[in-house]
């Protein structure tokens, strides 16, 4: 979100509309009161170029049917990644999960 709304400069109602949420939402995310702040995609460079390909994508228009592919993909090559595994079930508490390690 911070892409669309920093490098492409979309309102956050305009972005709310895009991605099927409240424009309350977006805000809460961008200003890191919800999902952490930024801290995985700094860690976690391949979320990052999900990020900026997914959002290039949104504000070029392309329809969400064709961006929600690269979406899919991005979350499968994620939850494969076993580093990223490790720091989710650490930094959300969670024993035992196996969520990433599902199909």
């Amino acid at each position: 979100m911070k892409e669309l709304s920093g490098k492409y400069g979309m309102k956050q109602s305009d972005i709310a509309k895009k991605l099927g949420i409240t424009q309350a939402s977006v805000s809460q995310y961008l200003s890191a009161s919800r999902a952490g702040g930024t801290e995985v995609p700094d860690n976690f460079p391949k979320i990052k170029k999900y990020a900026v390909e997914i959002s290039r994508r949104i504000a070029d228009g392309e329809d969400k049917f064709e961006w929600y592919g690269v979406l899919c993909t991005a979350c499968k090559d994620i939850r494969s990644d076993e580093a990223f595994c490790n720091m989710h079930t650490i930094s959300s508490n969670l024993k035992g999960c196996d969520v990433c390690k599902k199909d």
